[in-house]
């Protein structure tokens, strides 16, 4: 009787539980072309596998598309509505995204959190039509690069402002024994057009100003016969930046301003180089972000899967993530505040002074909607200047007019 009684009750537990109905799963679909790249793979993996640990409502489905790709291959699923729940983006694309409208506006969600208050002058530049549209997860400032035993043999200082910056690396040229002063891109690269902007912003001014272009203004001429001077005369040219980072690191060149992820190739010289090699914050004003990478939500999800999706944003943005991300990829967070404890300020004090130069950096870009959304010919237009200028004789001033009447013809401004 026992045995019937408990037997009842276990099958009638059984059918308690069989009719109980399963935890509901939400699937969020992150694309990004860091899934697999090295330091960052691994700070994404630790995340999702403690975010679904701590939400196990809630998977993660990751994928992965090559950098070269990425651009076409999420305009292919936007357009044909198959576009992932959550995507990083380079901030230089950003424009392209947001122009078609296809990136969701999180104020809601970022209203009295951290991210409102606690973020580096970069998130700004994530606002469309007068809303937020995605959160910045690394931003960065370029860095100052030189070789202290060539400057020493040459009885140069280290430069502490564009000035002596601009001496130095002209008195350590010596082409004929094959020292140049400087490493940069020189050839049909985007950051040379990046350089031609830096030397612009060096000098005070801008590209576009009160909303139209800039470039036949005497000073911005000025500041573009300066790069021509400085990088033209005294770094190699037809360089891309893997050569012209690896020259640096092999002794060839006095000095690099480049970002902070240069710090991984140093360790690629010979034990007897590596010493030499030093990195500072650029010692003069403004610090410049070549541009970060930023996080969205695709616009036109259901409540309940775009709230999913802001919980993974929240979740991969806090301090002690953001710390990880630094610590392991060697790039800084979208937080204006150091992430980094004093312990780790210790032990990895090449760490402290990229956080440092961050959260002072500026976009190198106009925010103008019109240059964003049509940033390839904007970027294609000015790469071109850029290559006359340090390739030619032909007069900066010429060269920048041509480059304007080209600009307001293909990229006007609103």
């Amino acid at each position: 009787m026992i045995k019937k009684l408990l037997l009842a009750a276990t099958i009638g537990l059984g059918a308690s539980l069989a009719a109980l109905p399963a935890q509901a799963q939400t699937m969020l679909d992150f694309s990004s072309w860091q899934l697999e790249e090295p330091g960052n793979s691994d700070w994404w993996k630790a995340v999702i596998n403690a975010f679904e640990k701590e939400n196990p409502d809630i998977k993660i489905g990751r994928v992965y598309v090559p950098f070269a790709d990425y651009l076409t291959q999420m305009t292919i699923r936007f357009a044909s509505n198959r576009a992932p729940a959550v995507l990083q983006i380079s901030e230089q694309n950003f424009g392209a995204y947001a122009a078609q409208g296809w990136l969701a506006g999180p104020d809601d969600h970022i209203k009295g959190t951290d991210i409102e208050t606690g973020w580096a002058g970069a998130q700004a530049g994530l606002t469309w039509d007068g809303e937020t549209r995605g959160v910045i997860v690394s931003n960065s400032a370029n860095m100052l690069f030189y070789n202290e035993k060539l400057l020493a043999d040459a009885g140069v200082a280290v430069p502490t402002n564009f000035a002596e910056y601009q001496a130095a690396v002209a008195a350590m040229s010596k082409p004929a024994d094959g020292v140049f002063g400087l490493s940069a891109v020189t050839t049909e690269h985007p950051t040379v057009m990046e350089d031609l902007h830096r030397y612009i912003k060096y000098a005070g001014t801008d590209v576009i100003v009160d909303g139209k272009y800039n470039l036949t203004a005497p000073e911005v001429i000025a500041a573009v016969e300066t790069y021509r001077n400085t990088v033209g005369k005294n770094a190699p040219l037809g360089n891309n930046s893997a050569v012209a980072r690896q020259l640096f690191v092999d002794g060839k060149t006095a000095f690099l301003v480049d970002g902070p992820w240069v710090w991984s190739w140093l360790e690629k010289a010979t034990p007897e180089m590596r010493p030499n090699l030093k990195m500072v914050r650029v010692p003069w004003d403004p610090q410049q972000a070549p541009g970060g990478i930023t996080i969205h939500i695709a616009e036109g999800l259901d409540e309940a899967t775009e709230a999913a999706a802001w919980k993974f944003i929240q979740f991969a943005t806090k301090p002690e993530w953001q710390r990880e991300y630094l610590i392991i990829t060697g790039q800084p967070s979208g937080r204006a505040a150091s992430v980094l404890t004093a312990e780790d300020e210790a032990q990895y004090p090449h760490l402290a002074v990229i956080s440092d130069a961050a959260k002072d950096g500026l976009p190198i870009f106009s925010s103008e909607q019109s240059v964003r959304a049509n940033f390839a010919e904007y970027s294609a237009i000015l790469r071109t200047a850029a290559l006359k200028v340090l390739t030619t004789e032909e007069p900066v001033d010429k060269i920048l007019a041509d480059a304007q009447a080209e600009l307001e013809r293909a990229v006007p401004l609103n």
